[in-house]
């Protein structure tokens, strides 16, 4: 498993390997504020995709739930 701390000791985002060419980002207990949530998922996706620059995303598909989004899944090449 892969991560991404923010502010250490208080947002954590997690990346699970699915299947080959799928993957899925998702905040650690305890999560951050609702509202903030979406942003931390933003900039972990981001820094994947930096680090693994000869990936090429096919799709992403945001989870959401009471109008924030908790999750993002990743399809990639």
């Amino acid at each position: 498993m892969w991560h991404v701390e923010y502010k250490p000791e208080e947002v954590r985002v997690d990346r699970f390997d699915r299947a080959p060419g799928w993957v899925v980002f998702m905040a650690s207990d305890p999560p951050p504020a609702a509202d903030q949530l979406p942003l931390y998922l933003s900039k972990a996706v981001s820094a994947w995709q930096k680090q693994t620059p000869s990936l090429k995303v096919r799709a992403t598909l945001p989870i959401v739930a009471n109008g924030n989004t908790i999750a993002v899944h990743v399809w990639f090449e």
